[in-house]
């Protein structure tokens, strides 16, 4: 799918908050989806949604089979509505233990976006 995202900016004030301890500054770089680009990409994973759960049930005449796109699908849209911005660098601690974060660049991400430290397992949360 083409990049429709507009151009990437540093999203200022970002920050990762946990429960019981002071915030920590984060570096993060998005691309901002517009409103139609989102909406066509969900419209478009919608539509893949409900022709490969028809293909799956037309093929197999299976409900339970059938089920597995099913949700798999309804995720995938679920997800692509909620990610209004798109990834591109991402530094950050965890302020727990202050072990590196991860988050993949071309993530589609909200903000707030919850994140899962490996090291000490807390789960912060990355604001704006």
């Amino acid at each position: 799918m083409p990049d429709t995202a507009s151009s990437a900016a540093a999203i200022p004030g970002a920050r990762i908050v946990l429960g019981g301890h002071p915030s920590r500054p984060a570096r993060l770089v998005a691309r901002r989806y517009p409103g139609w680009a989102r909406l066509a990409r969900t419209l478009a994973f919608m539509v893949l949604w409900v022709l490969s759960t028809l293909g799956t049930l037309a093929f197999t005449f299976d409900p339970f089979v059938a089920s597995f796109p099913f949700v798999l699908g309804g995720s995938f849209v679920y997800r692509s509505w909620k990610g209004r911005f798109r990834v591109e660098e991402f530094q950050a601690a965890c302020p727990g233990c202050g072990q590196d974060l991860l988050l993949k660049p071309g993530s589609r991400i909200n903000l707030p976006h919850g994140l899962v430290c490996y090291n000490c397992h807390h789960e912060p949360e990355l604001a704006a």
